[in-house]
């Protein structure tokens, strides 16, 4: 389970900001440091998302551009979670995303925010965006959300109130428990790697969500689809690519193989599969290493 989040500004005019922390349990001793930001950002400027391991935590961060006018003042900013040494990142990769963009809406001007004020918004963009999503798709979590949304319609225009009755009978009809149903028939796919079906099931449940106006919850079962579409022809491409790397050092071509094993952690990193991402990292530079010694000790001959 996450411990908290953070969220660093990157203004155009000058160096970072900390904009604030969220901890569940309070106050943990940590805190941003240059040194953590320079890797950070230096990471960012290479990969949308990260992963850092420092002690027993795990950092899963996203770097968010912003777009419009806001541009005149921020680049963007990185959000990133305090993930244990058991989380897996991947299952974070929307819902980061989502919170990210959540700090771009015009009426949170979230440059004028003071620290004590934006902490205050970050704890409720945490809640809504980033606990676990199988803890919001709970129905009675759904039910609840879906209730506060038709209280808010019944005070609205005719049509908003006929829209509020239509969910309400949907929720006694039960159609809010298929959410559920679906995404977990596609974690269950998603675990035998059935990328097809788990798509499936993720765009059913966030039609299901769209249909009952939970729109931040469709949005993310959505991003969750698309990106199980895509793992079939990333894992493909870096098989090959791995695949290259082998061939290369059995023919003793140094410089492809690590240059090839550099691309499969790429790769790796926007499957946002990081242990792989370090397994072909570390490969990559170890046979840099060694081809540049190889090459050294040639010229001396």
């Amino acid at each position: 389970m996450p411990s908290g989040c953070f969220v660093i500004l990157l203004p155009t005019d000058s160096d970072y900001k900390i904009m604030g922390y969220y901890f569940k349990e309070g106050k943990i001793d940590f805190e941003i440091s240059n040194d953590l930001f320079l890797r950070l950002n230096l990471d960012h400027s290479k990969n949308e998302y990260n992963l850092l391991k420092i002690k027993d935590l795990q950092i899963f961060s996203y770097i968010y551009k912003f777009k419009g006018k806001i541009t005149r003042k921020a680049y963007g900013i990185i959000i990133g979670l305090f993930l244990n040494e058991n989380d897996k990142p991947e299952k974070f990769r929307s819902s980061l995303k989502e919170a990210a963009e959540a700090f771009e809406i015009p009426s949170l001007h979230i440059l004028t925010k003071s620290r004590e004020e934006f902490e205050i918004i970050l704890k409720d963009v945490y809640l809504e965006h980033l606990e676990p999503l199988i803890d919001i798709l709970q129905p009675e979590a759904l039910k609840d959300s879906i209730i506060n949304i038709t209280k808010f319609m019944l005070s609205g225009e005719k049509q908003e109130r006929k829209i509020a009755q239509d969910l309400v009978q949907k929720i006694e009809n039960g159609e809010h428990t298929k959410i559920s149903e679906n995404y977990k028939i596609a974690e269950k796919a998603v675990k035998a790697l059935d990328y097809e079906k788990a798509a499936k099931f993720y765009n059913k449940a966030a039609e299901i969500a769209e249909s009952l106006y939970i729109m931040d919850i469709a949005t993310s079962l959505k991003e969750k689809g698309d990106f199980s579409q895509r793992i079939p022809e990333l894992s493909k491409e870096r098989e090959r690519i791995v695949q290259e790397a082998r061939n290369a050092l059995r023919n003793e071509d140094f410089h492809t193989a690590y240059t090839s094993y550099r691309k499969a952690g790429d790769i790796s990193k926007k499957l946002v599969q990081f242990d792989k991402e370090e397994e072909y990292r570390l490969k990559s530079k170890a046979l840099e290493d060694f081809y540049n010694i190889d090459q050294k000790y040639r010229k001396n001959k």
